[in-house]
């Protein structure tokens, strides 16, 4: 039997159809072909960009004080990202060099009840705490600068400097969350010491452990377990 006119339309225009797919496919694949062929890369198709998962926030800052080489890379770090200019003087960390032997990062503990935003004695406080991040903060406009030295005094690390510029005290922000100090240390550590300086969500009370231990304190203990042990901690030429 003849087919209907209209069942040779059908598959006159299937045909045509599949004819056009089929080309088409071929085109596709000979462009890409030729794309190799021009740069030598196989390109991946396009897809939508992922976005880069987020830090964690860290809350807490530690010192490892037995592996500080004294390079003082962190307070390049802290300057440059605080000042926009390598200063040491402007660091909020601190490295001592305890009599001319031991090294000793002086760090901000980010004590759980803050001694220094307590002594601030200006309303509201020139001195918080940053919810978020944990970091101590200061309103430049409210302190009182160096006319006051209440948050030093209180301060049981010995921690808080003043800026050699306007007497203001440095505080610890950690860097919202992100601290360039500990970078830095990480990315100048080796074997068979590590980085010196860390970094954690949680503190689990180290930090309130260690606050009252102050740098000269450590640099004793350092200096006698570490260079002179029979000696009294003290160094004989």
């Amino acid at each position: 039997m003849k087919k209907k006119d209209d069942e040779i339309s059908q598959d006159l225009l299937e045909e045509k159809t599949s004819r056009r797919s089929f080309l088409k496919k071929i085109g596709t694949a000979a462009a890409g072909v030729a794309v190799v062929a021009a740069t030598g890369k196989v390109t991946a198709p396009a897809t939508a960009a992922e976005k880069p998962a987020a830090k964690p926030v860290m809350k807490y800052l530690f010192a490892e004080r037995i592996n500080c080489t004294g390079c003082r890379a962190c307070e390049y770090a802290c300057s440059l990202h605080h000042e926009g200019v390598v200063r040491p003087s402007m660091s909020r960390i601190h490295v001592l060099r305890y009599k001319g032997v031991v090294d000793v990062p002086v760090i901000c503990w980010h004590c759980d009840d803050a001694p220094c935003i307590k002594a601030c004695p200006t309303t509201p406080k020139a001195i918080e705490k940053d919810p978020k991040t944990n970091g101590i903060k200061l309103n430049a406009n409210l302190c009182i600068g160096a006319k006051c030295n209440k948050c030093i005094e209180a301060c049981p690390s010995q921690f808080i400097r003043r800026s050699p510029d306007n007497g203001m005290p440095l505080m610890c922000d950690l860097c919202d969350g992100d601290p360039e100090c500990v970078k830095a240390c990480i990315a100048q550590s080796g074997n068979p010491l590590g980085p010196c300086l860390m970094t954690g969500k949680v503190g689990f009370g180290v930090n309130m452990a260690y606050r009252n231990v102050t740098p000269e304190d450590a640099g004793a203990d350092l200096l006698q377990n570490m260079f002179y042990p029979n000696e009294d901690g003290e160094r004989r030429d």
